[in-house]
């Protein structure tokens, strides 16, 4: 039997065998399918430019030339398709002008006049003298306690040195009465501040029980204050409109600092967005005695297209009622009750001069006045990023100026007379500036249709391309690479079989 002689394998690394990986790759059916569909593409397209690349159009150097140009648009054109696209993504929204509203269709802003002296010692006094204290407690002990409410307004309150407060604490526990309601007895109210009320021509009870024209004792971040056209405790309570314009519409009132005696401390005027909670970011205005004082208000719309309202949340840096599930999203009062959550887990409780927005935590009494002026600033400057903006909202700019009355004893006011005003008093005017209200408006910088426009423009630009040549590409990269695949496969059999 002869002897069965077996070569050895070639090496992929030889020459010899690299030259037979070449010879099979070149005869590969799935190659010769490639190059078959790239020149019956070249020669079918309408795409601008490709028919340079026919076999019979451009050999060599040219060809080499003209396809590098090809590459280098094909670039071009996706480098700036990624420049749109990240100008859509990330910066989706443009603030625009639209029509003017008519100021029926704004509510009137709140108005809230507040003392910049939360405790007034002698209503201290007086409120002591309502309450029954036991003998062993000491009358000026219980009085000097109430000192301790300033820890809630001021950020400087630096606590005294005695711990009166604790007898104060025990004294109005026992007589059933709240720290909102002590701390409301003993700061200057409603009735201290404003004597006659006007809207317009028209004279009003400033205290009367009346769901639009009418002060009602409120609390803001200065404490207890006076407050219309704005509720907190009124869940129910929608602000309203005013149809009348100018320096003779409006509200206007006469009325008194009602600071302690031979003390001028002044008031502030908050003027706000009449649904919510009064803080450091409303517009304000200081008032002092025998001075008219004329408050300009400004407001402007925020709103937001459709368009805008369909994209994301995080794209669109608003929300809407829908968007958290409430009857009436506002981020003031989600910014409350997130501060309020963050006084409670730390404190145990909430300040009295907040609006309750949770039953979790009890009321603050006196003792926890050291806790909250301890974590004043870190609880002022807390984060809360879950509350975005409104979608739509009223904001309110103010322009205010003011003229001495002891100057030239005469004011623009035609009920105003001299024997209405004591050295105390003063007359304050808010008014709306203009008949119509700006709107901003919120819209896409570009919409989906627009994205695929610009898209069709930068390809069209660079490559002459359409719609129908990238569904052209496609079917030549699927469909005809499959045909000549599989024609190319029974071909290289047939001659396998030979």
């Amino acid at each position: 039997m002869a002897n069965i002689v077996k070569w050895p394998p070639i090496g992929r690394g030889s020459p010899r065998g690299r030259q037979r990986l070449i010879q099979y790759w070149r005869s590969h059916p799935f190659r010769l399918a490639i190059s078959n569909t790239f020149w019956e593409y070249t020669e079918r397209t309408k795409v601008s430019g490709m028919w340079l690349l026919r076999r019979n159009r451009t050999q060599g150097l040219s060809r080499l030339i003209w396809s590098s140009v090809l590459v280098q648009l094909l670039l071009l054109s996706i480098f700036l398709t990624l420049l749109l696209w990240l100008k859509f993504y990330s910066y989706p929204i443009l603030n625009t002008i639209s029509n003017d509203l008519s100021i029926t269709d704004v509510a009137f802003p709140g108005v809230t006049i507040c003392s910049p002296k939360t405790v007034n010692k002698e209503r201290v006094h007086r409120y002591v003298r309502t309450l029954q204290i036991p003998k062993e407690y000491d009358v000026a002990d219980v009085a000097a306690g109430f000192e301790f409410l300033n820890a809630f307004t001021d950020q400087s309150f630096v606590p005294p040195s005695h711990e009166s407060y604790k007898v104060t604490d025990d004294v109005l526990r026992l007589n059933n009465v709240s720290i909102w309601e002590a701390a409301m007895a003993v700061s200057p109210g409603c009735a201290d501040f404003v004597k006659r009320c006007f809207w317009g021509y028209t004279e009003f009870p400033c205290n009367q029980s009346h769901e639009y024209l009418s002060f009602i004792p409120t609390t803001a971040f200065l404490g207890p204050c006076c407050s219309f056209n704005y509720n907190p405790r009124n869940a129910s309570f929608l602000p309203f409109s005013a149809n009348i314009f100018g320096m003779d519409g409006g509200l206007t009132f006469i009325g008194a600092e009602g600071s302690e005696r031979n003390l001028s401390t002044g008031l502030i005027v908050l003027v706000h967005h009449p649904m919510d909670y009064v803080t450091e970011t409303a517009a304000s205005v200081t008032i002092t005695a025998r001075s008219e004082s004329f408050v300009e208000v400004s407001p402007t719309v925020q709103t937001s297209s459709t368009e805008v309202l369909e994209l994301s949340e995080s794209k669109r840096d608003c929300l809407i009622s829908d968007d958290v599930q409430q009857r009436n999203y506002r981020q003031a009062s989600c910014l409350l009750a997130c501060q309020t959550e963050a006084i409670g887990k730390r404190c145990g409780c909430h300040p009295y001069l907040l609006p309750i927005v949770s039953e979790k935590f009890k009321v603050c009494n006196l003792n926890d006045t050291f806790c909250y002026s301890d974590n004043y600033d870190n609880f002022k400057s807390l984060r809360c990023d879950q509350c975005l903006p409104n979608c739509y909202d009223v904001t309110y700019s103010t322009l205010s100026y003011k003229t001495d009355l002891n100057l030239h004893q005469f004011s623009v006011s035609n009920f105003y007379t001299t024997e209405l005003l004591n050295n105390d008093s003063f007359v304050l005017r808010v008014y709306l500036a203009k008949q119509v209200v700006p709107v901003i408006r919120k819209v896409t910088v570009m919409s989906w249709i627009g994205l695929l426009s610009d898209l069709g423009g930068i390809f069209n630009l660079c490559l002459g391309l359409s719609m129908i040549s990238i569904v052209e590409f496609f079917y030549y990269c699927t469909y005809r690479l499959y045909i000549n695949y599989q024609q190319q496969r029974e071909l290289h059999l047939k001659q396998a079989w030979k």
